[in-house]
């Protein structure tokens, strides 16, 4: 059995019951504001501690080596303040040691606590340059080496893969988001085929990700939470070596039909199975 601890299980449950008082208490509107607010304080202190730690470390050890145990439980302890509980199937064909591009369909203010939950090894994220300036959510992309997408689109690709490839290198794994932004109406749509080819020309395979029921917890557009369950499923990994334009287009169509299938209908491809328990690396 693979070892996964979830992290902040006690903040869950607590979180839990102090959403149900303030309702009782208030009202649906005004209970959900209050534990939202308490949500959004308890997530910067915590994201503020976890990015001092890892600052405060980085003399000795670089945010990557420290990421099982800073960066990861301080981000995935986030989402369990909201409430929300989460379960996990891998497919078969996952190799938690390796190295890849991570495509996560895209929901909510929580994607990368959802991932920090469930990828098993340290990784950093693909995002607008402008991110980066968010206080101490920013400052941990930067210490994890995310990587800043350029706004200008000349020559853009090449300049991703170019870090795509260091950051393999260096024993990170890339999340990104193909969709681009978030969804309005929980379905899954196009997935922009720009980051498959930041993929291939960086030798890297691709690797599905598809979160069910983050939009009922926080979706765009909405500053409150509500407890929920979450649903998370790692699929099988995709080879890009040696695929033309062409061959890159149906992938990511092939991706998007995956994880939509998982999104919208629950259903789970053969070979996958769920874990209760992984190892952090």
């Amino acid at each position: 059995m693979l070892e996964y601890p979830a992290p902040g299980e006690w903040a869950m449950r607590t979180a839990r019951r102090a959403h149900a008082r303030l309702v009782d208490a208030l009202g649906e509107a005004a209970g959900e504001a209050v534990f939202s607010v308490g949500v959004w304080s308890g997530a910067f202190v915590t994201m503020a501690g976890t990015a001092g730690l890892a600052a405060a470390l980085a003399p000795w050890r670089p945010f990557r080596s420290t990421h099982a145990w800073v960066g990861a439980p301080g981000m995935a302890l986030c989402l369990r303040m909201t409430g929300t509980g989460m379960r996990l199937w891998v497919h078969s064909a996952f190799d938690p040691e390796e190295r890849g591009v991570f495509c996560q369909n895209h929901v909510s203010l929580l994607d990368a606590h959802v991932a920090s939950n469930a990828i098993p090894h340290a990784f950093c994220g693909l995002m607008n340059a402008w991110q980066f300036r968010i206080p101490f959510y920013g400052w941990l992309m930067g210490m994890s080496l995310g990587i800043p997408v350029p706004a200008e689109q000349q020559g853009r690709t090449a300049v991703l893969a170019a870090h795509a490839r260091e950051r393999a290198a260096l024993g990170l794994s890339i999340l990104a988001f193909p969709e681009a932004h978030r969804t309005r109406d929980g379905r899954v749509h196009r997935f922009h085929r720009g980051v498959l080819f930041m993929a291939r020309d960086a030798g890297l395979p691709v690797v599905p990700v598809a979160v069910r029921g983050l939009r009922e917890v926080n979706g765009k557009g909405r500053w409150t939470f509500t407890p929920g369950n979450v649903e998370v499923l790692i699929g099988r990994p995709r080879s890009t070596a040696g695929m033309g334009d062409d061959a890159v287009t149906r992938l990511a169509e092939d991706l998007r039909l995956e994880v939509a299938s998982f999104v919208e209908d629950g259903v789970l491809p053969e070979g996958a199975t769920e874990v209760r328990s992984w190892r952090r690396r």
